[in-house]
Order: C-alpha cells, then structure tokens, then sequence
C-alpha cells in the first residue's frame, strides 16, 4: 500500500474557491484494500445497497474475483472493437539542444548532437485506465452492474490493442473539516487481464459501498458526502487531480463516479459508445502527465 498526500492542483483550488488535500492510498490488489478494510474494523455485513455479501465473502470475491459476472461485458465486445486509439509515450530525439550528448551524432559533424525528452503519439503507448467506482446512492444496483460491464469491455478491447493498467475505487470526501477528499484505488491485473477480479471489482456494489466506505470511514474522514463536497469540481477534474499522485502515468482515461444525473446512469452501454466515439475523434483525449 502507497499513501500520498497531494494538495489540490492549481485549476481545481480554482474551481473549488479555496486551498483542499486529497489523500491516496493506494493498494497493490484488490484483495489487499479488502484486507485493509478488514483491519481496520470499518467493514461491515452487506445489505442490498452494498452488494448483499458478508464481509468473510467480500473479502473473499475481491481477492479471487468472481467469474459468474463475466458474461455479462461478452455481448458488448464487438460493439466496441472498432475503435482504435493512440495515446502518448516518453521517448528521447535528437535535437539541436536537449539534457545530453549525442556523442556519435556530435564527433560525425551532424547539427541534431543533443538529445531531449519528449512525448509522442504512439498505438502501443501505456494507458492508465482509472475508474471510480462510487455512485449516487439512487442508482440502482442493476445499473451499475451494467456499468461496470461496459467498462470491462472498454478495458477488454484496450487492451488487446496496447499496455493497459487498471485502477478502481472509491474518490471519496474526506479530512478533518470533511472539506478535503480521499481515495481509496486498487490496481488490477491487465498482463493478462484478471477477468474474475475486474469483473467484480467494476460490477459488484461491495468494492465502493462495502470495502470503499469502510476504509474512507476509518482512515479518510468521510462524513457521506461527494469529494470536497464538490461534485461539479471532484468529478470532471477527476484526471488532474489523480495524475500528480501518479508521476509514473504517462496518459490516462477517467471514469468518475456516477451521478444520479448522468446519461450513464440511464444507459451505460450508449455512455461507453459514445465516450469512445469522442475519444476516437480526438475530444477530451487522455491527458498527459
């Protein structure tokens, strides 16, 4: 597990009107933030709003998945494997001044003698697919397992196309003042994809509402309520807050947190397709670190 504390970047201080923190934790498996959660003596029985597990059999599906939620993200391959994307990657050229020598380049005369760091698109760059798993809490469960169908599909096409990793959780509120915000991520296994987890973690209420809520009760200072009790900021700006707590992310796809309001909420197949649609098209592309 790997905390940070980050303040909030300059564009979010901006639309939130004042100075706030978010804490990461950041757990290498979902079965470990389930553990945590355990540990930490927040983890509670499930009901209907939570997933309905107990909290030996949460524990239990966060760690070895659960393939019966497979199928269910099948039927929506082929309505996404037509998009092909390009994201970025970090590569050296040469350059007439960079951070070192070309030593070859420059004892052979040629004017491009320095090397610098760059970005560029690239079809095989690494893509960090981040997903909040949180949801308002008038959202039914069916609606989310759909969701999170969609969003494996997603994950499923990406990455067979180019490296992919994948995060999931709950972006919570969170600090002392309950102004502040907290998250809670699990990375997941894409090489290969880790069907039986991601399909549980993405579907299952338990991840967010059982394991999520017990860990940002116990360690974030949750009180209820959206990130900086702000979801017109937290959600939208979800990939300029998270990427600072992670230098390592080149480019990365956001998935915030469902809200009563959304077209996902409504139809998540149509969300996801016409997501990829813009994605394709360029708009509201991955960001760069």
């Amino acid at each position: 597990m790997l905390h940070i504390t980050q303040t909030t970047p300059k564009n979010v201080t901006k639309a939130l009107g004042r100075k706030a923190v978010t804490n990461f934790w950041f757990y290498d498996s979902p079965g470990e933030m389930a553990i945590a959660a355990l540990c930490a003596g927040k983890l509670k029985q499930g009901t209907n709003f939570d997933g309905n597990l107990s909290r030996d059999e949460a524990v239990k599906r966060a760690t070895f998945g659960d393939m019966a939620r497979v199928p269910a993200s099948d039927a929506m391959l082929s309505k996404m494997e037509k998009y092909a994307f390009e994201s970025n990657k970090r590569t050296w050229r040469n350059d007439i001044a960079g951070g070192m020598p070309d030593v070859p380049a420059f004892i052979a005369g040629q004017p491009l003698s320095m090397r610098r760091r760059t970005i560029v698109e690239s079809d095989s760059a690494p893509l960090a697919i981040l997903v909040d798993l949180v949801s308002s809490e008038g959202i039914p469960a069916d609606i989310m397992e759909r969701r999170g169908a969609a969003i494996l599909a997603l994950v499923r096409v990406l990455s067979t196309r180019r490296p992919v990793e994948l995060w999931a959780g709950a972006f919570l509120q969170g600090g002392p003042s309950g102004m502040d915000a907290c998250a809670f991520f699990a990375r997941i296994d894409t090489a290969p994809l880790d069907l039986a987890r991601a399909a549980h973690v993405l579907s299952s209420q338990s991840m967010p509402r059982q394991i999520g809520f017990a860990l940002a009760y116990a360690l974030g200072g949750f009180q209820g309520r959206w990130p900086y009790t702000n979801e017109k900021v937290s959600r939208p700006l979800m990939k300029d807050i998270f990427l600072p707590a992670m230098p390592h992310v080149t480019d990365a796809l956001c998935v915030p947190g469902a809200h009563l309001k959304d077209p996902m909420s409504k139809n998540p197949e149509l969300w996801i397709e016409s997501t990829l649609s813009a994605l394709e098209a360029g708009e509201a592309v991955f960001q760069a670190a």
